[in-house]
């Protein structure tokens, strides 16, 4: 164990993430756009000015992330839509100055930006690999079990869940079958510093383990004393599950979700606005994502001759059942002796279910359950009965 005046790294694992992300990803494809323009147009301040464009564009773009990085196929889009954007600004820049150049001139620039952000897509993937964030749960060992399975189905290899973090009492058992006891709160600083732990989860809620019980004010407390001159973050497990997953099990929600509805600020959206986003949003992306639809339709029908939708009975909203669509990820009579929840290695899932249920391409028709006023683009998962 190492003591307070220990020596840390400069960069851990998250703020390197941080900065390759930034770096590789934004800056790296507007300095090439840049550079390339300046060489093509034989002018550095143009290739400035197309340096900066792009960096706007990223802006605008990506101003607001969540959801769309939970959804691989939109965020890839958006991520290319970058360079063309920065160079339409470039060049109502240049002919507002009275200097305008030809719409093809900057194609060179936006193709090399997607050769980089193509690369650096695939350098942040095997980074993220080798260079994970390690993370102790302070809760339950469900907690961390759970953390670790959904982190493993979704694909995330930058977090890896080393163990869960308990309460006071050292003769806690360990998680049985999952993610380890690592100490109890008390411990917290030797914890952290022995197993290199990068982030802290905190479930809502007291600790879990023991018949210690701490609330939520204790456990920031205990981490802030302990812990504050150390390289480690701490996040409640809601935000890390809606930041990464996208949505919140139902054990990490309480009543303080809800506080906000009894603010006396709040107002309620109006339902026919709601609708009209919907319409709108829903039709912009069946259009936009059809050409994908009507590939991947033909590649299931191909694979075995069966029916390209699969079709479910799902509740809606005021217990009102209707049936969801989506293209069918798994083989034939996949649900013959009954339904049953499917799991990371499930071999009823085909090869081209596996692509599209990683990249949410099989979940594009329910956008037809949204015309149709079934569900909603913004909303809860409807389940089935």
């Amino acid at each position: 164990m190492s003591g307070k005046g220990a020596t840390h790294p400069l960069l851990t694992a998250l703020r390197a993430q941080r900065v390759l992300g930034t770096a590789a990803t934004r800056i790296a494809p507007a300095t090439v756009a840049g550079i390339v323009a300046g060489g093509h147009l034989d002018s550095v301040g143009r290739g400035f000015i197309v340096f900066a464009a792009l960096i706007v564009a990223d802006m605008i773009l990506e101003r607001e992330r969540h959801p769309l990085h939970l959804m691989a196929l939109v965020a890839f889009a958006v991520r290319t839509a970058v360079p063309v954007l920065g160079a339409g600004l470039a060049l109502a820049t240049f002919a507002l100055a009275g200097n305008p150049v030809p719409l093809g001139s900057l194609a060179s620039a936006v193709v090399a930006a997607w050769i980089v952000i193509a690369f650096a897509g695939w350098s942040s993937a095997r980074f993220d690999s080798s260079r994970r964030v390690r993370v102790a749960v302070i809760g339950s060992p469900g907690l961390a079990l759970g953390l670790a399975e959904e982190l493993r189905n979704a694909g995330i290899r930058s977090y890896s869940v080393i163990g869960w973090i308990a309460g006071d009492n050292p003769t806690t058992e360990r998680g049985v079958g999952g993610p380890r006891r690592l100490g109890s709160l008390m411990e917290v600083r030797e914890v952290v510093e022995h197993h290199s732990i990068g982030l802290l989860v905190h479930t809502s809620g007291s600790v879990d383990g023991d018949e210690t019980r701490h609330s939520r004010l204790e456990v920031f407390e205990r981490v802030a004393d302990s812990c504050m001159d150390l390289p480690v973050r701490l996040i409640e497990a809601s935000q890390l599950y809606e930041d990464l997953l996208g949505h919140v099990p139902l054990g990490q929600s309480n009543s303080a979700w809800f506080q906000y509805l009894l603010h006396p600020r709040y107002r309620a959206g109006s339902v026919w606005s709601k609708r009209v986003f919907d319409l709108v949003v829903g039709a912009a992306m069946l259009v936009l994502t059809m050409p994908v639809l009507i590939f991947c339709a033909i590649v299931v029908k191909l694979t075995d001759g069966g029916s390209v939708l699969y079709r479910q009975r799902r509740v809606g909203e005021r217990g009102a059942e209707f049936e969801m669509i989506k293209l069918r990820s798994m083989r034939v009579a996949a649900e013959g002796e009954g339904a049953k929840w499917s799991s990371d290695d499930d071999d009823r899932v085909t090869a081209i279910g596996r692509f599209m249920r990683r990249t949410h391409v099989d979940e594009l028709p329910q956008l037809w359950n949204v015309l149709r006023g079934e569900l909603t683009i913004v909303g809860p998962r409807p389940e089935r009965r």
